[in-house]
């Protein structure tokens, strides 16, 4: 049985911790805070319980009476608005209560946790790890085949980090009053951006992301240039004389991707590897979600030696190509400001994109008109060699790669693309070509990825391309 180790017992270890235990190895996780503790990342997105379910944990988190999300108030490029949840799968949550509860999931399945706890001493010892951790049971050694770091962006000042996006400082504190917004508030100001979540506990936590040079130059303490930013935007407008009920903090919120985020031996997981715009609100879900592939990357290295290279190369492209999707929704959002008018802030993190990216590959209805037409693969179609995620194991796939595609695919709702263009002739009609597909799949679901095809170029009017 193969040795895991994490270090870091947020959202991202403690979900891969977990999932390490499900999948049959020996896990320790290495936490140094003592749980519940304050953490930022209240509001989580509606995708969070559905990755919980893989791990189990959701049960728990459904139940923990957690706050769902009816409605957000979103003062954005077109003015004041009120956004409805109306399948309210959005939670606002104690960070402290949540996190216990994760990472007291991953104890249940197995896990040993230490904490708190400190790391003394990390060497590589032959193919492994040899890790000394002072903590409540003493000096304990620790040996593992594989280590997680899960540290977030305290792993950091890394010189293996690439920044994606201008440098963001996030100001946040906490506010009592007997009268505050009882559900979260988005704003965009003339030079910053809010963002408001009631807690459980009745108190309301306020951000503000500035650019970091610009909010250094305000005179004043940080508590002083924190007030000074929220006086500009319309946060309190209807709610006079809040109290503050903690100190103002300053955290860098620049998103990144670490270059070197994953070896053979080791695997950064969560925001030891890539942080998202803060626009997205999607850090924690981002987070479980890396930490889940990387337990599929880490199950391969441990048992499937011969597929290192594949395992490695999903784990680096993966994490690669989410920051650059993310990259692009949040500067065309930060686009829709700037085109009203918006200042450097928002044409800098717009940063020239002119939209949002395209949709993630997915099968819809067959379109209502399909031609006919004697249609062929296109010219630029590409047949490649893909890694992919099949059951536990990081696998090599056959995919497509094509212009109008971001990135390569093997699959397009479930289905495998190759097997059905491999050998398919030119000069039939998208009709011949459902139909010749009936053996494997149904005319319906044939018609639906022939148009989607035509729509994006990979089948073109024969001998055109």
């Amino acid at each position: 049985m193969s040795v895991v180790g994490v270090v870091g017992g947020g959202p991202a270890g403690s979900t891969f911790a977990a999932r390490m235990a499900q999948l049959g190895h020996e896990v320790w996780l290495v936490e140094r805070a003592r749980f519940p503790r304050p953490h930022l990342g209240e509001a989580l997105t509606p995708g969070v319980l559905p990755l919980l379910e893989m791990t189990g944990v959701h049960a728990a988190i459904g139940s923990a009476r957690f706050r769902r999300v009816r409605r957000v108030h979103v003062d954005w490029e077109s003015g004041p608005q009120v956004r409805e949840e109306p399948h309210e799968r959005g939670l606002i949550v104690d960070r402290g209560e949540f996190d216990r509860l994760l990472i007291e999931h991953a104890r249940k399945l197995g896990v040993r946790v230490l904490q708190p706890a400190t790391i003394q001493q990390r060497d590589r010892r032959g193919a492994g790890w040899h890790v000394v951790v002072d903590s409540d049971e003493g000096v304990v050694p620790l040996r593992a085949d594989l280590l997680a770091d899960a540290t977030g962006r305290a792993t950091g000042r890394s010189t293996s980090r690439t920044w994606t996006g201008p440098s963001t400082l996030a100001l946040h504190a906490y506010w009592r009053a007997a009268d505050l917004p009882a559900e979260p508030r988005i704003e965009a100001g003339a030079d910053a951006w809010y963002w408001g979540v009631p807690l459980p506990d009745g108190t309301y936590n306020t951000l503000v992301f500035a650019d970091a040079a610009r909010a250094r130059v305000i005179r004043g303490t940080l508590a002083e240039r924190f007030r000074e930013l929220l006086s500009r935007s319309r946060l309190f407008a209807q709610y006079p004389d809040p109290e503050l009920a903690s100190p103002v903090s300053a955290i860098n919120a620049t998103p990144y991707m670490d270059r070197e985020c994953a070896s053979p031996t080791l695997l950064k997981v969560g925001d030891a590897a890539l942080a998202l715009d803060p626009l997205s609100s999607s850090g924690v879900q981002k987070a479980i979600q890396g930490a889940l592939s990387a337990a599929i990357v880490a199950n391969t290295l441990l048992r499937r030696a011969d597929s290192t290279q594949a395992a490695l190369q999903f784990y680096q492209s993966s994490l690669e190509e989410s920051s650059e999707r993310h990259r692009r929704w949040a500067a065309g959002h930060y686009g829709k400001v700037a085109r009203q008018g918006g200042g450097t802030f928002w044409r800098e993190r717009a940063g020239g994109v002119a939209g949002e990216p395209p949709d993630e590959p997915g099968v819809t209805a067959a379109p209502s008109f399909l031609p006919s037409a004697k249609v062929g693969l296109s010219r630029q179609l590409e047949f490649v060699d893909l890694p992919c995620i099949e059951g536990d194991f990081v696998t090599v796939k056959p995919a497509l790669r094509h212009p109008t595609i971001s990135g390569a695919i093997a699959y397009l709702g479930g289905q495998a693309l190759v097997p059905l263009l491999r050998e398919l002739p030119a000069g039939l009609t998208p009709m011949q070509i459902a139909r010749s597909w009936s053996d494997r799949i149904p005319l319906d679901r044939g018609l639906a990825i022939t148009g989607w095809m035509l729509e994006r170029g990979l089948l073109v009017s024969h001998g055109a391309d």
